[in-house]
């Protein structure tokens, strides 16, 4: 009978170990955000999305907006904090922008798959924040294509302006 409750007991600490390994795995957007600075809540208008799931979207025709980048790059996190506070600014909390992790494709071949999964002009390797929209099955704005037509509207001086961008995700692109 020992030998018995014994044997439980190590299956019961051994089935904690793994519950408690498999949900510290995995990524999670706010905390590597917020880690690299950024200012957002747990409750934010992002969610991750793979490569497949945004092609998919595409192919579909949906209207949707994705954030290409790393949270190891400062101009990222700051984008992030930007997009966050329109969001709220504009009570447009319920939107979603999905977050595709450039960590993922930081090699040239991987970056190639980008490209051709979604038409993305140059996709960066650094980290550097690309967002792109889509609308029907089309590519509207893409920030790493400032010679595209709707891209050229929110730059200035040479520099993408992400706080008119913004605006213009969350009152027109995304209402």
């Amino acid at each position: 009978m020992k030998k018995f409750i014994k044997a439980i007991s190590v299956m019961s600490i051994l089935f904690v170990m793994i519950l408690a390994m498999t949900s510290c795995s995995g990524y999670s957007f706010y905390k590597d955000f917020h880690d690299a600075g950024a200012d957002i809540e747990k409750e934010n208008v992002f969610e991750l999305i793979t490569l497949e799931e945004a092609k998919t979207k595409k192919e579909n025709g949906e209207t949707f907006v994705l954030l290409y980048g790393s949270s190891s790059n400062s101009s990222c996190v700051s984008v992030v904090t930007s997009l966050q506070a329109q969001a709220e600014y504009l009570g447009n909390t319920e939107a979603t922008i999905y977050f595709l992790n450039s960590k993922d494709y930081d090699t040239t071949s991987k970056a190639r798959e980008v490209k051709d999964a979604i038409r993305m002009h140059d996709p960066s390797k650094d980290g550097s924040p690309i967002i792109m929209t889509f609308k029907a099955t089309a590519v509207d704005i893409d920030t790493s294509n400032k010679e595209k037509v709707r891209t050229k509207e929110f730059i200035k001086n040479g520099v993408i302006q992400y706080a008119s961008l913004a605006s213009e995700i969350f009152k027109n692109i995304l209402k």
